[in-house]
């Protein structure tokens, strides 16, 4: 299971790649990344880590999530 939090900008905000259905972005700030999610109130990211912590967790969740019609 992986842990959200609450997202809070830091810096410029840059997407990197986005799931099939839009429902998870790998996004860099200031030299971290993580992935960031719409919670439907607001948004929510996976802890801010460097990238050969963080691209597991990115890798993780695109093979394992249902495919929604978000877009």
């Amino acid at each position: 299971m992986q842990e959200w939090e609450p997202y809070v900008q830091y810096g410029m905000l840059r997407v990197r790649e986005t799931s099939c259905c839009g429902e998870y972005e790998w996004c860099c700030e200031g030299g971290l990344y993580f992935v960031l999610r719409h919670n439907g109130e607001g948004y929510e990211a996976t802890p801010r880590r460097r990238y050969a912590d963080a691209r597991p967790v990115w890798e993780a969740l695109i093979r394992t999530h249902r495919h929604s019609f978000r877009r």
